[in-house]
């Protein structure tokens, strides 16, 4: 197999905006507004890993579409300088998306979003050199119906190169007008998978308290990495299960946990070599130590505002991500 990136990420590439409040004397009066001030951050599930895997060393591209707009501009020029490839960002005559994220003290994410490029991705879109991947990451949302002739094209390109297709649930309800819809669509997805990802919050949402029943049932075939929050993670497949406690740290925002947590397992299998049917993929200590770098970097993650902020000194992860050399 001839691949031209170890990763490629397809979907959500937008802005995340976060929200503080200031007041123009620090005490604010009825007859003067509060003034709403916003701090732009990279956002998206797929822009998130793939910027957490280029800073681990991979070779990485980010495939979606941008507004042909300065927020556009903006997005592909900070993916860039992050050591992502964005030779299939495509610009499209929509704006840029972008979501308002909000926290609470405990680091629980709300968001307003204002989607719009990035789900307008068409199977005109589409190339071949964009399915020439190792791995290729999507999640649930690519299946709207905005975006699933492109995203099932991607799939096929990739199925032909011979490549491992990774689900991330990582199900928006809000997004989807028709909950049978979303869940046919997620079933189709992860049909096609050999790694899925779900929390507990996607597999609820799916299939309430029949998540592990929904997930034997459509994607029996493929090994499930099952994230619990502050319960810990397992991951299960031919290798058995494997299973690794969270790290604890103080949660200032929980939002980009998930994306960083699947990018360090993605990492950890890059630099194996692993691939399905291989020894590699049986390997439980293998699939331990791709969680355990999970963990720590989302850690990393939600101890900062903004969903890749606290993924700036990674050495100390680059230097997990290969097994110890024996002698």
């Amino acid at each position: 197999m001839s691949t031209a990136f170890d990763v490629a990420c397809f979907g959500e590439l937008l802005w995340d905006f976060y929200e503080a409040e200031s007041k123009a004397d620090g005490k604010g009066t009825d007859k003067e507004p509060i003034a709403r001030q916003f701090r732009r951050e990279l956002g998206g599930a797929s822009a998130n890993v793939a910027v957490t895997l280029a800073r681990l060393g991979l070779k990485v591209a980010a495939i979606g579409g941008v507004g042909d707009d300065k927020l556009g501009a903006a997005l592909d020029a900070a993916l860039t300088a992050a050591g992502v490839d964005t030779a299939h960002v495509v610009r499209l005559g929509a704006p840029t998306g972008i979501t308002f994220v909000t926290n609470s003290a405990v680091g629980e994410a709300s968001f307003i979003p204002y989607r719009g490029a990035d789900l307008r991705l068409g199977d005109g879109d589409v190339t071949a050199a964009m399915a020439k991947a190792a791995f290729a990451l999507v999640s649930s949302t690519s299946m709207l119906a905005s975006t699933r002739a492109a995203t099932e094209k991607f799939l096929a390109g990739v199925d032909k190169a011979k490549g491992t297709i990774v689900v991330d649930l990582n199900v928006r309800a809000h997004l989807w007008s028709d909950a049978d819809e979303m869940r046919s669509a997620a079933k189709a997805l992860v049909a096609r998978a050999a790694l899925v990802k779900g929390s507990e919050r996607d597999l609820n949402a799916l299939a309430g308290k029949r998540g592990m029943t929904w997930l034997d049932e459509n994607a029996k075939h493929a090994t499930w990495l099952l994230t619990r929050g502050e319960n810990g993670a397992a991951a299960v497949g031919p290798h058995g299960q494997a299973t690794a406690p969270t790290k604890r740290v103080r949660c200032i925002d929980r939002s980009g946990g998930g994306d960083a947590f699947i990018a360090g397992v993605l990492a950890v299998l890059v630099k194996a070599g692993a691939r399905p049917g291989s020894p590699e993929w049986k390997d439980g200590k293998l699939w331990t130590r791709a969680l355990e770098v999970g963990h720590l970097l989302g850690a990393k993650a939600v101890a900062a505002s903004g969903a890749t902020t606290g993924l700036a000194a990674l050495d100390d992860v680059k230097s997990r991500l290969s097994a110890p050399k024996k002698g």
